[in-house]
């Protein structure tokens, strides 16, 4: 949802948040259709997003005014033909395959910013060596071991640099995962700080730290790391694998990956994500350093390049903008502003966001 307001208030014109009902249904009512000019729609509400143009199909056909919406859909859509969009914005961890209308970002657009358009300076950073940890997930599991791992490697890290080390957990953390800390924690010069929706511990580690140790479980806990333009670490965690990658595996090792994609274009099949692959390509491309043990002090005083490009925001609202009709169908909308300003979440729209 957060990747879906970053994108909206990009593209500068009023929008709403539509809630929806259980099993991701429409509501009975929804805002004005005939200002409605573009959809955006994350994760599951996709179906929701596809029955919301239907619905706004049939207001035209019974004589109401407007124009048909666009869908852009954030992530990979399941089951659902590629076609039925007007552009998929693929998040780099998802195994989604190449389409006419797709666009594959870097990193998740936690963070983004149009108006920082290279990864900054990290300069004097003053907040010391920080771990945030994510939470067990489909993909990944945290364990008691790994957690140890993760408090002894962001000791050395910070030892190596002079620094203060602080751990700090997120939103889906269990009990019994901050269980492990507290006891890991206890008596070592580790600050824990366990998440509070009261507290801005987590803002405020990501606007100060030095240098961050992000558990590989959270695509997004990485993306705004690394737009702090510091030092970042990708703490590796045991996978898990569901039926699903195990398929997804199996075809491939088959030599049917083609077939598989063309399946999943067509609808007929769901895609998973390949975190693999991207942490891979991170590293590669210098955005992360994977931490590991055996690393000498002068490896763990690593910087990255900066100045960095950071164009995946500018990408999207691009793409968007240039969709057939977009652009002058909003100029057209009385509510649009006549020049792109952020917008307030309470107007209602041209733009929802599911």
């Amino acid at each position: 949802m957060a990747q879906c307001r970053v994108l909206a208030e990009t593209l500068g014109v009023p929008f709403t948040f539509l809630p929806l009902g259980e099993g991701f249904s429409l509501p009975p009512s929804v805002p004005d259709l005939s200002a409605l000019r573009l959809i955006l729609s994350f994760g599951n509400t996709a179906k929701a997003a596809l029955a919301l143009r239907e619905r706004c199909m049939a207001y035209l056909q019974a004589g109401g005014t407007g124009l048909r919406p666009l869908i852009v859909h954030l992530g990979r859509p399941s089951h659902i033909p590629a076609a039925a969009f007007d552009l998929i914005i693929v998040l780099p961890q998802d195994d989604y395959p190449l389409a006419p209308n797709m666009l594959r970002l870097a990193l998740p657009l936690n963070g983004a910013s149009l108006s920082r358009p290279s990864f900054p300076d990290p300069g004097a950073r003053q907040g010391g060596t920080v771990a945030l940890y994510g939470a067990a997930s489909k993909h990944f599991t945290h364990t008691l071991a790994a957690t140890r791992s993760l408090v002894l490697f962001t000791q050395r890290l910070a030892a190596a640099n002079g620094e203060r080390a602080q751990i700090i957990t997120g939103p889906r953390t269990t009990a019994e995962e901050a269980g492990w800390l507290k006891t890991l924690t206890a008596g070592t010069d580790v600050a824990l700080h366990l998440f509070s929706p009261q507290t801005r511990q987590f803002q405020n580690a990501l606007a100060t730290g030095s240098r961050f140790v992000v558990t590989a479980d959270s695509a997004s806990m990485v993306a705004d790391a690394c737009r702090t333009g510091a030092p970042v670490w990708l703490f590796p965690l045991p996978a898990r694998h569901t039926a699903s990658t195990r398929l997804q595996g199996m075809m491939d090792a088959a030599g049917l990956r083609g077939m598989r994609h063309t399946l999943v274009r067509q609808g007929k099949l769901g895609s998973g994500a390949d975190f693999t692959r991207w942490h891979a390509w991170l590293q590669r491309m210098g955005y992360v350093r994977l931490a590991r043990p055996g690393l000498s002090t002068g490896d763990l005083i690593w910087h990255p390049a900066a100045g960095r490009a950071d164009r995946d925001l500018a990408l999207c609202r691009d793409r968007i903008l240039a969709m057939p009709g977009f652009a002058r169908s909003i100029r057209n909308t009385p509510s649009a502003p006549k020049e792109p300003e952020p917008a307030a979440v309470e107007q209602a729209a041209p733009c929802p966001a599911l």
